[in-house]
């Protein structure tokens, strides 16, 4: 059964975000990250124009945990929708709203986009109803702002979505998690 629902894209666009991920979130000196960096602190490989100076070459950096990262196009919904193109360099008050508001638009996108990962597993009708069910209830084609996205991340419709996805475990085709 092909996907019904409207779906904005799940693809990060950095050139139309204000680079919510390297300033937003933290990590820790690791195999993925060269350093430590702080919660709502830009990368210090974080240009003036949004851009990363280092993206080319993130693991050769010790950056793999960014190479890998995706916020399922979250970031640029959050810039030019939720905030209309503001940002936290121009008014950086802007940052703690900006910081849920991007958090919460990130699971529902990540919720989306394993649902529609799903569809490629052997699903019986009544589990593709199921999973087609629980993407027009995340109600993605919808204009968001951030009281509506914290009501959202709260709400029976993202909560529905890993029980359901955890039904799916054992199936034809889906990897086991590594140890």
């Amino acid at each position: 059964m092909p996907d019904v629902t409207p779906m904005p894209t799940l693809t990060p666009d950095c050139t139309r975000c204000a680079a919510l991920c390297c300033v937003l979130l933290a990590y820790d000196a690791s195999r993925a990250f060269a350093e430590d960096k702080p919660a709502c602190a830009p990368c210090r490989h974080l240009s003036e124009q949004n851009l990363c100076r280092i993206h080319a070459n993130l693991p050769g950096h010790g950056f793999a945990g960014c190479a890998a990262y995706t916020c399922h196009g979250a970031g640029q919904r959050i810039t030019s929708q939720v905030f209309s193109g503001r940002s936290w360099r121009e008014d950086p008050a802007l940052m703690p709203a900006m910081d849920l508001a991007f958090r919460a638009l990130r699971r529902l996108h990540e919720a989306a986009w394993l649902l529609q990962q799903a569809a490629t597993l052997p699903l019986t009708p009544d589990q593709d109803r199921q999973r087609l069910a629980l993407l027009a209830a995340l109600t993605l084609d919808r204009d968001w702002d951030e009281a509506s996205l914290a009501t959202a991340e709260q709400g029976p419709a993202l909560r529905a979505v890993q029980p359901f996805l955890a039904t799916l475990r054992g199936l034809p085709g889906l990897t086991p998690p590594r140890r």
